[in-house]
Formats: structure tokens, sequence, C-alpha cells
């Protein structure tokens, strides 16, 4: 424990920022599932998110930057370092520009709810889309068929050296639920998404579509879960086929470990029936992907993530 009152010393000392210690992970994931983390910092500023990096790095100290909570899934040991929590919002259209540029803390429905304001449309799919700018640009998040990476303009990140740089969609290699951030630990400040002008009818329309069709297939938003738990297998041809299908054929209805269960309205959903741990979700998950693999010859991956205990961005 002593290492630990060294490490908040010499972090506060280099950012005058306060750390809160033994914090419950689960308070702060959609899956309400995690144990206590050794320190915890959530910062509202890009500054503060950058001073926050650059000191753990310098401090060798492991760090894990989350933004809203969703599509992730804590350890039951909790984190064995310092879990970033980054709140940093803002918002501003560039018209000379035609993009909307997002802190990366910024919640989707208020990039969602900017943009219908003013009239610029591009950005209907995230419409019903949990968490912050910056998770989704990690995870090149999409729906309906369109994905967040295909209106990425430019992203300035934090390198691993702790130097600003902006990058353009090329460098982030964006693929399906996939960007090049997810490999190089490299921390997301801000993204700049293009729009165009549109008729603010026609986007309220397009919305409460999507927003319908979401509410038919996901559990409420007061149920415990991390999203669609598996990605969709896309086969040598290009084409797409839905988790949610193979995992019904599968015989993936009605299964349960524990206090972790397949939602009964879609089966590509894991849900914490209460009290539900990490290695229920993670034991129900290997099964899945098993009775899957057994009737289809297809091999499930994991869109939700798991972050182990001793996880790190170093």
């Amino acid at each position: 424990m002593k290492e630990f009152q060294d490490f908040d010393r010499a972090f506060l000392e280099e950012t005058g920022l306060s750390l809160t210690s033994k914090v419950s992970l689960a308070e702060y994931s959609s899956f309400r599932i995690g144990g206590p983390a050794d320190y915890f910092l959530e910062v509202r500023s890009l500054s503060d998110l950058a001073l926050a990096v650059k000191s753990a790095r310098k401090l060798g100290f492991p760090f894990y930057v989350i933004g809203g909570g969703y599509n992730i899934l804590f350890d039951d040991a909790g984190y064995r370092g310092l879990v970033i929590r980054n709140s940093a919002a803002g918002l501003q259209y560039l018209p000379e520009k035609g993009s909307l540029e997002a802190a990366s803390g910024t919640r989707l429905s208020d990039l969602v709810s900017l943009a219908l304001k003013e009239g610029l449309t591009g950005l209907e799919f995230l419409a019903g889309i949990p968490g912050t700018v910056g998770g989704a640009v990690f995870g090149n998040a999409g729906a309906f068929g369109q994905a967040i990476g295909d209106r990425v303009a430019e992203v300035t990140v934090l390198s691993g050296e702790g130097q600003e740089r902006a990058l353009g969609p090329e460098e982030l290699h964006f693929g399906y639920r996939y960007s090049s951030l997810k490999k190089d630990h490299k921390i997301i400040l801000k993204a700049s998404l293009k729009v165009e002008p549109g008729s603010r009818a026609e986007m309220l329309k397009t919305v409460e579509d999507y927003l319908n069709q979401r509410a038919r297939k996901h559990p409420p938003g007061e149920v415990p879960c991390a999203g669609s738990y598996f990605k969709n297998p896309v086969l040598p041809g290009g084409r797409k086929i839905p988790a949610g299908q193979l995992l019904e054929q599968a015989g993936a209805r009605g299964m349960r470990v524990g206090q972790a269960a397949v939602y009964k309205g879609h089966c590509n959903f894991i849900i914490n029936l209460g009290g539900a741990t990490a290695r229920q979700v993670l034991t129900l998950a290997a099964e899945l992907k098993e009775k899957v693999w057994q009737t289809s010859g297809i091999r499930l991956e994991e869109e939700v993530i798991f972050v182990p205990a001793d996880a790190s961005m170093l």
C-alpha cells in the first residue's frame, strides 16, 4: 500500500489533481460489474486529461482511460492502477470546414442533439448509441450500415511521447468496429466530424425511426448491459451475418450462468440480472461462442472490451 501512497503524493505534486482511492468500477459501468480501482480520477477538461496521462506515464504507473463506461466489462478484482474517466465535453460547429468539433468526453447524445438543432445532417445514425465521442471513434461505433469513421475529418490525439498530433482517417485505419487506436494507446482528445446542411424535419424523422428500431431490439436503458456483446461476423466476400441470428440458431435463447443471462429480446445481448460477476459473463460468452462454432463453423469475436485488473495504457 505504501507504493500507492507514494504515487498519490507524487501525482498530486505533478498535476495538482487529487485522486480517490478504492473506487468501485461497477458504479462507472453500464454492466454494473467491477471491483475497486486502486485510484480513480474524473477529468472535465482536455488539459487535465493530457496532464493526468502524461503524469501517469512519467511516473510509470499503470492507467486506463474510460469514457461513459459502455461497451466495457471490468474485472471482478477491479483495477491495479489509475482509472481516468474522461468527462471533458465541448462542441463547436466549424462552418468553414463543414465539420462539428467535439471534445472526446462529449456524449454522443449531445452531439446528435446539436446537429439536429443546427440542421446539420450526417450523424443521425448515432442516435441512441450511448457513450462518448472518444469511445465511439476508438471502436468505430456505428449502426444501420454507417460508422463514425466514415464521418471523421480529423482526430487530435496524445501520443505515447506526450505530443499532440492531428491524424486523418487514413492514419486511423478504420474498419468494422475497429481503429488502430485499439492497438497503439494514443489518447483521443477531440474529433472533427464531417456534416452537411440538411432538412431538420427529415433528420428528426430519421432519428425517430432509428430510435424506434433500437427500442425494439435493445434491452431497456435500466437493464445493466454493455450493448451488443459480439461483432457481426464478416464473410470472406464482405457480407455480414448478424451475430444475433447465429446465436439464436445455436440455441442461445434462455442461456445463463449465475446472474449473467442472454437477453430474451435479442440473443446478442448479455445482461446482468443483478449481482452478476465478470467471471459469469465471460463464462457465458465462452459457452455462446462454442455453441456458434459447433453449429455454424463461425468463430464470434467480442465487441465488448474486457479490462483485466492488470491492463495498462502505459
